[in-house]
Order: structure tokens, then C-alpha cells, then sequence
């Protein structure tokens, strides 16, 4: 894949999804694609999901705020939700997982409008 990317600089960021997860540090606030499982992420909240259960096996929390452009894959909602990685989540969900835990008072949750979405995150609301 790296023959596809011509800038230098932008190749010289390909990492596995165990290196991007262990980019994020505790009470960030993470932003991924979405807009059904087509356009979520696959193998970084996976990542995330095991990154944060390994840091809990050692005592140290490892949860994030996470943003998305609307709905996503189980990939994402579920292994993150069932993982409790997430602290807030925002704008839009439909996994039972994350969910329950949202009712559950597990995660916070902001329901909102997508088309909102974009005018809170560049106003610095997120």
C-alpha cells in the first residue's frame, strides 16, 4: 500500500492499529469517520479496545471522549462499549452494547442532529 502514497511525509505515518492505540492517551478526545460500517474505522478501536483493558489489568485508566460522523460498525460502538473505553460519546450510536452502558450511566452520551454535529466540533464545543 505504501507505493500509493506519494507524499513521504504522509508515508512516513503508516503504523499498525496497536501503534495508533497507543497515540491516544487518557481523557482525549478521539474523532473517527462514520456514516454507516462502510465508513467506520476497522482495526484502530479494536486496538483501543484491547489497549484499554491491558492498562486497567495494571491499575491505570484509559478512557477518551469519542466523536464520530454518524453511525458505525460494530468494530467501533461495540468493542469500544463493551471495553468501557468511552467516557462521552457524541453525536449518533445503534449498538446494544454501547447503549446499555450509555443507559446504564456507564458512558455519557450527547444525542444530537448530525447536521449539528460539525458546527459544535468547529465552534470547539468538542
Amino acid at each position: 500500500m505504501t507505493e500509493r502514497i506519494l507524499s513521504e511525509a504522509l508515508r512516513s505515518k503508516i503504523m499498525t492499529a496497536d501503534e495508533a492505540a497507543a497515540l491516544i492517551r487518557d481523557g482525549e478526545t478521539v474523532a473517527m469517520s462514520g456514516f454507516t460500517f462502510a465508513g467506520a474505522p476497522k482495526e484502530v478501536p479494536p486496538a483501543l479496545a484491547r489497549r484499554t483493558r491491558a492498562e486497567r489489568a495494571l491499575g491505570r485508566e484509559l478512557k477518551f471522549r469519542l466523536l464520530t460522523g454518524a453511525s458505525t460498525g460494530p468494530e467501533v460502538d461495540r468493542e469500544l462499549g463493551d471495553a468501557e473505553s468511552v467516557a462521552f460519546r457524541f453525536p449518533y450510536q445503534s449498538d446494544a452494547v454501547m447503549r446499555g452502558k450509555i443507559n446504564a450511566g456507564a458512558i455519557e452520551y450527547q444525542d444530537m442532529h448530525l447536521s449539528h454535529a460539525g458546527t459544535f466540533v468547529r465552534y470547539g464545543y468538542y
